[in-house]
């Protein structure tokens, strides 16, 4: 593995973001079970981020015991403003029911 690489990536997948290093995909989490996304690192939390760079987003979930998931994407702001575009039809559906 060429370390210069950042040994986790994100993807957005159809349904659902994921977690890869490399080309396998490690961990998911369904846009549905996205409540909430910030920046910054809650202290309890799942933890899947780079070394470097040091700039967190933490995406709240539904459910589970643990509902902080932390990542470290390159652009923390244009990775979110991405992630909201893809939630967005999901949180209207629900406002509907």
């Amino acid at each position: 593995m060429n370390m210069k690489k950042f040994p986790f990536n994100y993807n957005f997948g159809e349904n659902e973001l994921q977690v890869r290093v490399g080309k396998w995909t490690i961990r998911k989490i369904r846009y549905s079970d996205i409540e909430d996304l910030n920046e910054g690192c809650p202290p309890w939390n799942e933890h899947w981020t780079n070394f470097w760079p040091v700039r967190y987003i933490t995406v709240r979930r539904k459910t589970g015991l643990i509902k902080n998931f932390v990542i470290s994407p390159p652009d923390p702001m244009k990775f979110i403003d991405e992630l909201k575009i893809r939630i967005a039809p999901l949180r209207m559906d629900d406002q509907e029911r």
